[in-house]
């Protein structure tokens, strides 16, 4: 067996044979965790454990389901609960950053098979947080559904978008805002604040988390059910 592969500065699982799928799963994990979901990939895994890709599609049919049992693997291994203290809407809050932490720390939640990137047992926990809380405000029917599927969405696409854009800013980065500002009407980019985008080129992801959430939750629950 050769020896384990660098860790950078991370506790790596025991790449141990005979291979199962939670130890696949797990040694995947770990690669999105230090090297990010682009890095990922069926030989990579197969690299870990010193065998040939063929050894992992005994265990799974393809990427699609190996990515399936990331997510639950990945969902157990983190807690996600309402707040209990606070209004209504400080709870509400508090949740939302919550889910934000949740997947800032474990980008392995924000990988999925098939075509849904919610299909994982943490995302539907926050559903099922996000729809308790909304009940608790009086929303009920397609009004409940909407308004949890809007925050849902919201949320995990802030933090995702976060997960992704972590690090040194590249020259991608620095065309991607210029480009942006190139299509700007032109009164537009005289007005464009500058304090929105940070001179290393950097979302403040802070402010446009608080910021978005605050703003789709007034126009999803009135201010009668924000300040119960």
């Amino acid at each position: 067996m050769p020896p384990p592969r660098k860790s950078h500065g991370r506790s790596r699982p025991e790449y141990s044979r005979p291979l199962t799928r939670e130890k696949i799963a797990a040694a995947a994990i770990e690669i999105v965790r230090s090297e990010g979901q682009a890095a990922l990939s069926m030989r990579k895994v197969a690299g870990l454990f010193g065998v040939d890709v063929a050894a992992l599609y005994r265990h799974f049919r393809n990427k699609d389901e190996l990515l399936a049992d990331v997510g639950r693997l990945a969902s157990e291994m983190v807690d996600l609960e309402t707040p209990t203290e606070g209004s209504w809407e400080e709870r509400f809050l508090e949740l939302a950053e919550r889910i934000r932490d949740r997947i800032a720390r474990h980008p392995e939640l924000g990988i999925y098979g098939g075509s849904s990137p919610w299909a994982t047992p943490f995302f539907a926990r926050a559903n099922g947080l996000i729809a308790a809380l909304f009940c608790e405000a009086g929303l009920e029917g397609p009004q409940l559904v909407f308004a949890t599927q809007t925050v849902l969405h919201l949320v995990t696409s802030v933090a995702q978008s976060e997960v992704m854009t972590r690090g040194t800013p590249t020259e991608l980065n620095r065309v991607f805002a210029k480009t942006i500002h190139e299509q700007l009407p032109e009164e537009v980019q005289k007005a464009w604040p500058s304090t929105s985008v940070r001179h290393d080129w950097s979302v403040d992801f802070d402010a446009l988390f608080e910021f978005a959430v605050r703003a789709t939750l007034g126009a999803v629950a009135p201010e009668s059910l924000r300040a119960r």
